[in-house]
């Protein structure tokens, strides 16, 4: 039986193949129109990739959901995500624009920084992934996203020469992106407070992603959450009222919730083997837990899961 919770992909040809029947030979970089990639109504259903990804939306609406968050997508949305973000999408109407997929591989084999990607504040563990620009800045960044797709096509430059320059020319867009969103979050103070929240929606990331290295899968509570923080619980859930709106077991709740719909809906594991995966010690409880939060039992949301895909 299938193991993960959602389809995951190691490299960007597998993915390309898989999620858009694309070809593609270069492994570590690519950047297409986002025409290229469906039409209205199209939904893309929860995966995770390898890639870093950085986007812009110059027309359209939707939503794209990152590791459960709706995001809202409209004209002038630019947004960044990291390697193995649980990412889907739901697009209302044709989006235009550009989405382009790097690999850390590409980036730190001819960068000089040890951790390049650390530069950029976008793609930093439990980051805002997406805002909203303004035209003139949306106009900017696409003539930089036109400048990469005219140099990946170039007829007569080596590869080599090209993928160099495709290599300068992302830099150059990550660097003005850098820019854009740090004045677009200027208003946000990042605060320790704020760190903390950071931190926290990055422990609660990486928990439900695959680690064989795992010595043991101890249930994620807001204790165990405190300690691997070094604070207090009362402070974590305190802080996160404050700034989320949730306490920290709503988050871990929710989050839980969320990996169960997506291996009842992208594996073939029984509703039991689903809440022992989960840390569930016993059946009924896990359907209890699930019921709480979505209103339905396990086994009726997998069977209108079903029912709608038929």
């Amino acid at each position: 039986m299938e193991a993960q919770p959602i389809p995951y992909y190691d490299n960007l040809p597998d993915f390309l193949k898989a999620v858009k029947s694309i070809d593609a030979t270069n492994r570590c970089f690519g950047i297409f129109p986002f025409e290229q990639f469906g039409g209205p109504g199209e939904i893309i259903p929860p995966f995770r990739s390898s890639t870093y990804v950085a986007a812009l939306v110059t027309e359209g609406t939707g939503t794209i959901h990152l590791d459960g968050v709706p995001y809202r997508v409209q004209p002038g949305t630019l947004y960044f995500l990291r390697p193995w973000t649980v990412r889907s999408i739901h697009k209302e109407d044709q989006w235009h624009g550009y989405v382009l997929m790097f690999t850390a591989e590409f980036v730190t084999k001819r960068s000089m920084l040890s951790d390049p990607m650390h530069e950029y504040p976008f793609y930093r563990k439990g980051a805002q992934p997406l805002i909203h620009i303004k035209s003139d800045e949306a106009n900017e960044l696409a003539h930089q996203f036109e400048l990469i797709v005219t140099e990946a096509s170039h007829p007569t430059r080596s590869k080599s020469d090209r993928l160099d320059l495709i290599y300068h020319l992302l830099q150059a867009s990550l660097i003005k992106s850098r820019q854009i969103y740090r004045q677009t979050l200027s208003a946000i103070e990042y605060s320790q407070p704020v760190s903390l929240v950071e931190r926290f929606q990055s422990l609660l990331q990486m928990y439900y992603l695959p680690d064989p290295t795992r010595e043991s899968t101890v249930l994620l509570t807001v204790h165990e959450a405190a300690n691997r923080l070094h604070i207090h619980p009362h402070y974590l859930s305190d802080i996160l009222k404050k700034y989320t709106g949730k306490t920290a077991l709503q988050h871990i709740r929710e989050r839980t919730a969320f990996e169960a719909q997506n291996l009842i809906r992208n594996t073939n594991l029984t509703v039991a083997e689903i809440g022992y995966q989960l840390h569930f010690d016993d059946p009924s409880n896990f359907t209890k837990f699930f019921k709480s939060i979505t209103g339905i039992t396990p086994r009726a949301y997998r069977e209108q899961h079903y029912a709608l895909a038929a």
